[in-house]
């Protein structure tokens, strides 16, 4: 009953982004603007999607090196099937990549998990530096006219430019805490959940338990710049996947800055308003930023937003079906399999704490 009660909040929350997306245009226009659109250059940008998958495996294979070394055609399997928990109810992707991994391979559930919650603080820490960038240094794309309390828009993106700069110190800081002066900062960690519930403050003093464990592979040179230069591939995929899309339809502002402006615009949709697979906010993320701020064609953004969400979706879709089918899986266990990574997950906590 819980599954399908978030199915259907999400679905109503995708409906309404759509209906966001698609309350100024007609369906024909949307229609008619497929049809202008040169078709060819999708071969790039679903092979530059691609591309940045091949990277993502590449990371998570460093990732995982303080727990097993793998070869990384090992990990396609596990990681594009996991991904497919994003048109799941709550993300199972978080849970079900580590559980396949943990099935496939000869690695707890907890260190799989760990790999996957530094491979988030990278992308993170990557798209931090982008919302830095786009907020405060190309500030001027946004309005300076609108004001909200008192303050322009253009002056907010600054504000929350220098705010996500803070934050990205906050994260290195933090994590050289954790690897250099651990007692101290536990320390803190038990002062602060000694405010909370006993079942979430062990939660809490769990998770960063292993995201210490997982941070044991930045110590190794060797292996932080091969993690951060994967992260910077994977985010130059995410965002130049788009840019043979602007010569597609033909948009006015065929820029960095644009590419920019919008992957943080679908960014912060796709994390204000889940919605399984994204549908919805990721088009209404697109609209947002070529249409609202760009200044582009209404029709031309809305298109481009469907067409954009079904490479994303495509790309992933056939990657997990497909080795859903070569691994002879079964559809009804990844839909359980939420309940199964939990279990795991509160079993190892317990072993932990039991010794």
């Amino acid at each position: 009953m819980k599954k399908h009660q978030q199915l259907i909040l999400g679905l109503t929350i995708a409906l309404v982004a759509l209906y966001y997306t698609l309350r100024n245009v007609s369906l024909s226009e949307v229609i008619t603007s497929f049809r202008e659109m040169d078709h060819i250059y999708l071969i790039p940008a679903i092979l530059i999607v691609i591309l940045g998958y091949v990277f993502r495996a590449y990371r998570w294979q460093v990732l995982l090196e303080p727990s097993m070394k793998m070869d990384v055609s090992g990990l396609y399997s596990p990681m594009m099937v996991g991904y497919m928990g994003t048109f799941l109810p709550a993300r199972a992707a978080e849970i079900l990549r580590p559980y396949l991994l943990s099935k496939k391979y000869d690695i707890t559930f907890s260190a799989a998990f760990a790999s996957i919650v530094m491979e988030r603080l990278f992308d993170l820490i990557m798209l931090l530096l982008i919302f830095v960038w786009v907020f405060w240094f190309e500030a001027s794309a946004f309005s300076s006219d609108f004001k909200f309390s008192g303050f322009s828009v253009q002056e907010m993106a600054i504000k929350f430019g220098q705010v996500c700069l803070l934050a990205t110190v906050a994260f290195i800081v933090f994590i050289y805490l954790l690897l250099s002066h651990k007692p101290m900062l536990m320390k803190l960690v038990h002062w602060f959940t000694g405010f909370l519930p006993e079942k979430w403050a062990n939660k809490i003093e769990y998770l960063i338990e292993e995201f210490a464990a997982g941070c044991e592979v930045v110590k190794n040179f060797g292996s932080l710049v091969k993690i951060t230069v994967y992260s910077a591939l994977v985010w130059v995929c995410n965002s130049v996947a788009f840019f043979p899309l602007y010569y597609a339809f033909d948009l006015q502002h065929k820029t960095i800055s644009s590419l920019l402006i919008l992957i943080v615009m679908i960014s912060i949709l796709i994390t204000v308003v889940p919605t399984p697979g994204f549908l919805g906010s990721y088009n209404a993320g697109i609209l947002i930023a070529l249409h609202e701020v760009m200044g582009e064609s209404e029709v031309k953004s809305v298109g481009f937003g469907m067409v954009g969400w079904a490479l994303f979706a495509g790309v992933i879709l056939a990657g997990g079906l497909y080795f859903i089918f070569h691994d002879h899986m079964s559809l009804k266990s990844l839909v359980e399999v939420e309940e199964e990574g939990e279990a795991l997950f509160d079993q190892e906590e317990q072993g932990r704490k039991h010794d």
